[in-house]
């Protein structure tokens, strides 16, 4: 095996994975640069850092669920979302001991880098790896328990967002309201993604939300957490103290995200339709909704 090939081999689950980067050190990046309006321990190389380190602890978590859920992912593939058996692993391309030694050096190395960062952030990312290996391994694996799975997601998105802003040095109240945002997505947005894989959860006893409610009431909770969210940042605006850019932002963007989104009230039951909405239409607004409060707390000429 020659050091191209392992670096080919790498690659490739990197990619196979890239929701985990934008997902969770894209948050924490936008909360960086929040908290710096307060703060100035940060500099550019711990920004760097930031990326970094939790970059490679969300890919290992992603890939520790990847190992753990080779089951889950053929039976989806059986009943016809063949999303997550295009994957390396599921699909043969990758052994499991590479997999394994894959991990391990993405959680050893993040865990460097956090350190030197600070310990507030080594902490964080101990923590984000424990949630990671708690959602995915038995005999706890929170991912089949019904709203574990959900909070567990949540709880990262939050945790997130708190080494964004302690790498730049501490918590202001912008943050606060970065930390509601991400509870909201997590709990309210998220488990529009697993409509896509409700046949095989409920096989596969997965407690997600599509496979104890139904993709109709997930379909609910989807469309009014989109409206709360329009309202909280009206309610920012006026109580956390952002410009004016800010909720014109919110108002057009989750106009936009709404809209995009009733197509999917005509075909609840295609999983490759959620797959493809995910990828090409709610990834874009999870990640423009993440600017607004970036945007309402710099200085502004109007």
């Amino acid at each position: 095996m020659t050091i191209k090939e392992v670096v080919g081999s790498y690659l490739q689950c990197v990619r196979s994975r890239t929701l985990a980067i934008f997902g969770y050190p894209y948050p924490a990046l936008i909360s960086y640069f929040i908290a710096s309006r307060s703060f100035s321990e940060g500099t550019s190389f711990a920004v760097f850092k930031l990326v970094i380190s939790l970059s490679l602890m969300a890919l290992g978590v992603y890939w520790l669920n990847d190992l753990f859920d080779l089951d889950d992912d053929l039976k989806n593939l059986e009943m016809g979302n063949p999303n997550q058996a295009d994957r390396p692993f599921s699909s043969g391309e990758i052994s499991e001991t590479r997999l394994k030694i894959f991990i391990s050096v993405n959680f050893i190395s993040s865990l460097i880098v956090a350190y030197f960062i600070n310990l507030n952030v080594f902490g964080l990312h101990v923590a984000f790896m424990i949630l990671g290996i708690l959602y995915s391994t038995e005999p706890v694996r929170l991912k089949k328990r019904f709203l574990a799975k959900q909070l567990t997601i949540t709880t990262a998105l939050l945790v997130s967002v708190l080494i964004g802003a302690y790498t730049a040095g501490g918590v202001n109240t912008p943050i606060l309201y970065m930390l509601g945002l991400q509870f909201l997505i997590g709990m309210g947005v998220g488990p529009i993604m697993d409509v896509r894989d409700m046949r095989g959860d409920i096989i596969m006893g997965v407690k997600s939300f599509p496979a104890v409610f139904g993709p109709k009431m997930v379909m609910r909770l989807y469309l009014a957490t989109l409206v709360v969210m329009l309202g909280a940042g009206l309610v920012g605006y006026s109580m956390v103290g952002f410009n004016i850019a800010m909720p014109l932002l919110v108002v057009m963007i989750m106009g936009a995200w709404i809209y995009v989104s009733l197509p999917l009230l005509r075909k609840l039951d295609d999983p490759i339709l959620y797959g493809e909405f995910i990828a090409k239409r709610a990834i874009p607004f999870f990640m423009l909704i993440q600017l607004t409060p970036l945007i309402g707390v710099m200085n502004l000429p109007f």
